[in-house]
């Protein structure tokens, strides 16, 4: 009879470790990103993982979240860069969360990436803090939630700009 670490091949650590890495995610963010496995397999994990009330599902929003109180509140701008984090996946090697303006940090092939959210009218914002903290080899990607927006901002670094729509498609363009 196999163990249940046999089974979920510690894709339960890997699980936990993302919820509160990132503290609130999608349902359908967190089975993407365990797309190698069989779903089935996940949400038995995710169904076991609520149960003994170590993750949270609020099934109103569909977030699995690392406490009750992430669901009132979640970070629309971090489940955005998770969506670009997901684009990136058959690449990952590593990823973490960041502290603000940068959403996300995370390393593909031989790339190193920072993922910044650009909520509307924070431009201004944004352009005084990043203009202190220095690009330091990474790539950056901005989350725009208007176009108009990326013609306000003086971020260096910046290899794309773009826009998740509530269904996590990502397009990107470039900076103009």
């Amino acid at each position: 009879m196999k163990t249940r670490q046999q089974i979920y091949n510690g894709e339960g650590t890997e699980l936990l470790r993302l919820i509160t890495t990132y503290h609130a995610l999608r349902y359908t963010q967190v089975l993407r990103f365990f797309s190698r496995s069989n779903e089935d397999s996940i949400k038995s994990l995710i169904t076991s993982l609520v149960k003994q009330g170590r993750i949270y599902h609020d099934k109103e929003t569909d977030l699995l979240c690392d406490v009750p109180e992430a669901a009132v509140s979640p970070d629309y701008g971090m489940i955005a860069a998770f969506w670009v984090l997901l684009d990136f996946k058959k690449a990952l090697v590593y990823h973490t969360g960041g502290d603000f303006p940068i959403k996300l940090h995370f390393f593909s092939n031989d790339e190193s990436y920072e993922v910044i959210y650009a909520s509307l009218n924070q431009e201004p914002l944004l352009n005084h803090v990043l203009e202190n903290i220095p690009c330091q080899d990474a790539s950056r990607l901005v989350i725009l939630e208007s176009e108009s927006q990326a013609a306000k901002l003086a971020i260096d670094g910046v290899v794309a700009f773009c826009i998740v729509d509530k269904d996590g498609a990502v397009s990107y363009y470039r900076k103009k």
